[in-house]
């Protein structure tokens, strides 16, 4: 079964991890996604002390590649989504 998956405009700035994070719903359920900022400074051209201008410009991009991981199960141990730059081709 394809999972329903909604992500909400609501990304902040977790400078603690270094990543950007996203909410989804997947079938109803909250998932965090996120995407380092090295990853975004990789692939999608961001400022890494600035990195939300890029994340909003690609987010219907990065929205794809998270709905892909959580597609195949791609989960970390804590139940989240995180999308390094190794993960992106």
């Amino acid at each position: 079964m394809i999972p329903s998956i909604h992500f909400a405009s609501q990304e902040t700035n977790d400078l603690r991890r270094y990543v950007v994070v996203f909410p989804a719903l997947v079938n109803g359920q909250p998932v965090e996604c996120a995407i380092s900022y090295q990853a975004l400074r990789q692939h999608f051209g961001a400022d890494y002390e600035d990195p939300l201008p890029a994340f909003t410009t690609h987010r219907q991009h990065i929205e794809q590649l998270a709905a892909q991981f959580i597609r195949q199960q791609r989960f970390e141990p804590d139940g989240t989504i995180l999308m390094r730059s190794y993960d992106i081709a």
